[in-house]
């Protein structure tokens, strides 16, 4: 077979495999019915050749793209010769290699990202630390997740983190902070700094409430707990108040403009909100985008991956925290009955038994993880799989 010249440093390449780059890179795409295309695919081979060996997981954290996305491209990879498995993760080929530095035309195979934060922009130092051992011990009392109103709980690192990033920006001294939702727990670490004004939340979910309350008696710090269905206005009593908002809001966009409109009734003309939301394909976030303007607010920093989250499979565990800053600020709200993911795009999950092994579906007739019991008796399970509920 004819061989043209050798192009770069990877040596020859074959003018069949030259050709058809472009071609596999579009079958990917079109195969794996990515709403990013072909960027999403390049991603993908950008960051296994700068981290390789990678498991599929890591993949996804750093391209901020859903974990069945991932493995779909690389199983697509694979076929095509360009990847390959081994026991600590995901390899180019020699085939991959050539693409990667001849066709996508990459060189360099390291992260810059900083080790000690982990891209986060902030350490904590030892005031923080002890505040995240107190957050640890409290977080082992959660519940389990109600799927059904989108809770995912976020890790006690990532609580005390958001707090600490509200400090380091001079959002927390002082300050009136208002927890439009807190599953997370992240009104724990703030409210043992001392340093808020006022520490308050507002959430649907008795069991967190009960046990927000519970460490605040225990703990000593004064942490103001109300039940409210945020689809309803917020009361009275806490409009135009508060300095600072921070919400993780369900993962849609009716679900952002609700959380976000109520935070606004909140802070009044003008305030600082934190918002923890999922990595979205860019259709989506152009929706975001526009609603987030709408209101008055500027996206004054964004840090991704910033948020970890336990067991969240589906979104490679991670979302990133948005710094907004609003000025005459006005609520957009949409529809507020179906904000939840499962109203929108309805879905069956698979849960194992960590006792057993025993895999359940979970969407149809058990509608929510909590209500599930394995028949060994376990009450302990993990998600291994999600599917899209057909019409």
């Amino acid at each position: 077979m004819k061989v043209i010249g050798k192009i770069g440093k990877s040596g020859n390449i074959k003018i069949d495999e030259k050709a058809k780059f472009p071609i596999i890179l579009d079958n990917i795409a079109k195969k794996a019915d990515i709403a990013e295309g072909k960027r999403a695919v390049e991603d993908i081979i950008r960051v296994i050749y700068r981290h390789q060996p990678i498991s599929t997981k890591k993949i996804a954290q750093k391209t901020r793209l859903p974990l069945p996305i991932v493995a779909k491209v690389r199983t697509l990879l694979e076929r095509e010769k360009m990847l390959k498995r081994t026991n600590r993760g995901a390899k180019l080929t020699e085939l991959g290699i050539k693409f990667a530095e001849n066709f996508l035309k990459l060189k360099h195979k390291r992260s810059l990202t900083c080790d000690k934060c982990k891209g986060r922009g902030i350490v904590l130092d030892e005031f923080f630390e002890n505040i995240l051992d107190k957050v640890k011990v409290w977080a082992e009392k959660r519940p389990l997740v109600d799927t059904s109103i989108d809770q995912s709980f976020a890790t006690p690192e990532t609580a005390t983190y958001r707090t600490a990033l509200m400090y380091e920006r001079g959002d927390l001294e002082g300050k009136r902070i208002l927890f439009v939702g807190d599953d997370d727990l992240t009104s724990l670490p703030t409210a043992l700094t001392h340093m808020p004004e006022e520490v308050v939340v507002v959430d649907i979910d008795d069991r967190i409430l009960t046990l927000i309350n519970k460490f605040s008696k225990e703990e000593g710090v004064e942490i103001k707990t109300i039940k409210h269905d945020l689809r309803k206005p917020i009361p009275t009593s806490l409009r135009g108040r508060f300095d600072v908002i921070s919400t993780d809001p369900p993962y849609t966009t009716n679900g952002l403009k609700l959380f976000l409109s109520r935070g606004i009734d909140a802070l009044g003309k003008d305030g600082i909100a934190y918002l923890s939301y999922s990595h979205k394909p860019i259709n989506e976030w152009l929706l975001v985008q526009k609603a987030i303007t709408d209101m008055g607010f500027v996206i004054s920093e964004l840090i991704p991956n910033f948020n970890y989250y336990e067991g969240s499979e589906i979104i490679a565990n991670t979302t990133f925290i948005a710094r907004l800053i609003g000025r005459d600020l006005k609520p957009v709200i949409g529809d507020t009955e179906n904000i939840y993911t499962g109203l929108v795009k309805p879905v069956v999950r698979y849960y194992k038994c960590l006792k057993c092994g025993k895999v359940y579906k979970v969407g149809k007739d058990i509608k929510k993880i909590e209500d599930l019991v394995c028949s060994c008796g376990g009450k302990k399970f993990k998600m291994i799989k999600r599917e899209k509920i057909k019409e």
